[in-house]
């Protein structure tokens, strides 16, 4: 039995339509959660600005929440591949390099866009539940990081055994709420707080 070919519209079949307005759909949540805030942003206003109806909007995502997951789920994929690319492209050692290479990576691909800064470090916090366990998920991906690059240096003998763990927490913790208070107050240059991290990040991983 032949298939009946798929309808096209504009050039495009339905799943091209579908990612494109879930696309649309993420980038006017990043502009608006990021400027205006999640609570502040009605889904009408994120429709209006995406340009997809409300009713297209229920065919990509349940609910509001679900576009916050999956932005911040965008936006912290796009800084763990970059974390990930700079550490294969790093030298095999000394650790502190790599720490730096990793860190740099990491960081720059969110504190380039204030939009960024603010949905990964203030709109996601005590979002709801569901936000929290994903961002806690992300969190155990970069303790993993964390772990893997600093037993590879105590195998190598740069560094003595410590709880790497803790370390990753203390690190996690401390970006959190510096790159927080940042946000709210720019009490440094991006470059000025981007050099402050590195060396907390050093001290805390190698020191």
């Amino acid at each position: 039995m032949t298939e009946a070919p798929t309808r096209r519209y504009s050039g495009r079949d339905a799943g091209e339509r579908s990612a494109a307005r879930r696309e649309r759909l993420l980038a006017a949540a990043l502009d608006l959660f990021g400027t205006e805030g999640y609570q502040a942003t009605p889904i009408d206003r994120l429709c209006s600005a995406a340009k997809v109806s409300t009713r297209h909007f229920y065919h990509e995502f349940t609910n509001k929440e679900a576009v916050l997951i999956a932005l911040h789920s965008q936006i912290t994929e796009a800084a763990l591949t970059a974390t990930a690319t700079a550490l294969a492209e790093a030298p095999a050692t000394p650790i502190e390099a790599r720490v730096v290479a990793a860190v740099t990576a990491y960081l720059r691909t969110i504190i380039s866009d204030e939009r960024r800064v603010r949905v990964s470090f203030v709109e996601v916090v005590g979002a709801s539940p569901k936000v929290e366990q994903a961002r806690l998920e992300y969190r155990e991906a970069i303790i993993a990081t964390v772990t893997h690059e600093g037993e590879a240096a105590v195998a190598r003998g740069e560094i003595p055994p410590r709880d790497f763990r803790f370390a990753g927490l203390a690190l996690i913790g401390a970006l959190n709420s510096v790159v927080y208070d940042w946000s709210l107050h720019q009490w440094k240059s991006v470059e000025e707080l981007e050099t402050a991290l590195l060396a907390l990040a050093t001290t805390l991983l190698t020191g």
